[in-house]
C-alpha cells in the first residue's frame, strides 16, 4: 500500500494533485503581445487578444499546409463541406489565403463538395440545409458541387449524380439503398460506422479524380483525429494509424487526402468564426448513445479527458505521428486500400489472432491436418485484418 504523504497529514490542504484552472483577471494581458486585454482563453491558460488570436490561427493553418509542401500552384483541391464550425472556418481560411497580395498567398484552385446524407431529416429540412450550404459557399466565391451519399453508392457514373446548382433539391428524398439495408441488417453499430467511413473515403477519392483534383481537404479537428486513432487501434487497424491520423492520407496513388485543421480544436474554430462574424450552418442531429459503438465511445473518452487534461489530444496526436509501418509494404487491401504488411518469420499479432480463431472453430481432426503457417491461407481474400469482417 502506498505510504506517500503519511508523515504530513497536517499539510493535506496544501497538496495539489492537479493544478487548478487559471481564471483570467481584469488585469491580465495577452500572452503574445503583452499589451492588449485578452478576450480568448484556450487550454485554460493561454490568453490572447483579438488580433493575436486571429493572426495565430491564420499562421497555424498556413504553416500546416506549408510544412509538407505537397500542393503546387494551380493544383485543384476538393474541399469537403460537412456543416458546422470546422467547415465554415476552413472556407474562410482558404478565401483569405487566396486574397492575400503577398508571396505567402495560397495558389491552388479550390472546389467545394457537399455530400448530403442526412436521411434522418424530413425532405423539407434537407432541402433547406442544401440551400444554406450553397448560399454559404457562394458567399466565399467558390464553385460548389452537390450530391447524395445514397445515390453515389448505387450509381456507377459519378458525373450523373453531381450537381452545380439547386436542381439537386428535387432529389432530396428519404430513400434507402441496398447498401444501407445490408449495413443495418448485417453489421453492428461499430462495424457499420467503420464500413460507411471507408465507403465515404473511397467515394471522395473517386469524385476528386472525376473533377481533376489532386488533393482532398477534410474538416477534421484534433479531437476527431485523436478519437479516430484510438478507434483504429481498437478495431485492429493499428497499422493504418499513419494514414488515418496523420496530415496526409496517401493510400491512393493519384489523390491525397489532407487534414489542414488537425491541429485545431473545436473551441478555437468557434472563436475564429465568432470574431469574423461567421455563422456556421447547423441542423438537428441524432441523439446517439455513446456506448453503442466504439467510435462514439472513443469520442466521449477523448472529449471528457480533454476537459480536465488539456494536453490529452496533443499527446495522442504526437504519439500517432511517430507510429509508422515497420516493414516494407507491396500489397494493399482490396476494400480500404490500406497497406497489408508482408509475411514475416515470426507470427504477427494479426496472424496469432487468426490462428486462435481458426483453432477454436475447427474439429481436432481438422487441426491435426494443418501444420506450420498454412492456417494463414484458409482465408485467402486480399483484405486487411480489420476489413475481413465485411466479407464473412
Amino acid at each position: 500500500m502506498c505510504s506517500i504523504g503519511d508523515d504530513n497529514f497536517e499539510d493535506l490542504d496544501n497538496l495539489k494533485y492537479m493544478p487548478s484552472k487559471e481564471k483570467p483577471s481584469s488585469f491580465s494581458k495577452c500572452n503574445k503581445c503583452r499589451e492588449a486585454v485578452p478576450i480568448v482563453v484556450l487550454r485554460s491558460k493561454d490568453k490572447y487578444c483579438r488580433n493575436c488570436f486571429l493572426a495565430g490561427a491564420t499562421h497555424k493553418f498556413k504553416a500546416t499546409l506549408g510544412k509538407h509542401k505537397l500542393i503546387r500552384p494551380n493544383d485543384r483541391v476538393l474541399v469537403v463541406h460537412k456543416c458546422g464550425h470546422p467547415s465554415t472556418a476552413l472556407l474562410h481560411f482558404i478565401r483569405t489565403g487566396l486574397d492575400l497580395e503577398t508571396h505567402k498567398k495560397l495558389r491552388f484552385e479550390p472546389v467545394v463538395l457537399f455530400v448530403e446524407e442526412h436521411t434522418h431529416l424530413p425532405p423539407t429540412d434537407r432541402q433547406e440545409l442544401v440551400r444554406k450550404v450553397e448560399k454559404e459557399v457562394l458567399q466565399f466565391e467558390f464553385q460548389i458541387y452537390l450530391t447524395s451519399l445514397s445515390k453515389l453508392i448505387t450509381t456507377k457514373s459519378v458525373e450523373s449524380v453531381l450537381y452545380t446548382n439547386s436542381d439537386y433539391l428535387e432529389l432530396c428524398k428519404d430513400d434507402q439503398t441496398a447498401v444501407a439495408e445490408y449495413v443495418d441488417q448485417q453489421l453492428n453499430e461499430t462495424n457499420k460506422n467503420d464500413f460507411l467511413n471507408i465507403i465515404k473515403q473511397k467515394l471522395l477519392v473517386k469524385i476528386a479524380k472525376h473533377l481533376s483534383c489532386k488533393f482532398v481537404f477534410t474538416p477534421e479537428t484534433s479531437s476527431d483525429v485523436a478519437s479516430q486513432l484510438l478507434t483504429d487501434i481498437s478495431l485492429g487497424r493499428g497499422s493504418h494509424v499513419s494514414l488515418n491520423a496523420s496530415f496526409c492520407d496517401f493510400r491512393d496513388e493519384f489523390v491525397k487526402t489532407l487534414r489542414p485543421l488537425r491541429l485545431f480544436d473545436l473551441k478555437e474554430l468557434a472563436f475564429y468564426n465568432h470574431l469574423n462574424s461567421l455563422e456556421p450552418i447547423t441542423f438537428r442531429k441524432i441523439d446517439e448513445n455513446p456506448y453503442k459503438s466504439v467510435q462514439q465511445l472513443m469520442k466521449k473518452f477523448v472529449n471528457e479527458l480533454q476537459v480536465n487534461y488539456p494536453a490529452t489530444v496533443t499527446t495522442i496526436l504526437k504519439t500517432g505521428d511517430k507510429l509508422t509501418l515497420a516493414t516494407k509494404v507491396t500489397n494493399k487491401c482490396d476494400f480500404c486500400n490500406a497497406p497489408i504488411e508482408e509475411e514475416q518469420a515470426e507470427l504477427t499479432s494479426v496472424e496469432s489472432t487468426q490462428f486462435s480463431h481458426w483453432v477454436s472453430t475447427q474439429t481436432p481432426e481438422e487441426r491435426y491436418l494443418v501444420s506450420g503457417r498454412t492456417f494463414n491461407n484458409l482465408n485467402c481474400d486480399n483484405y486487411c485484418f480489420a476489413c475481413k469482417k465485411f466479407c464473412k
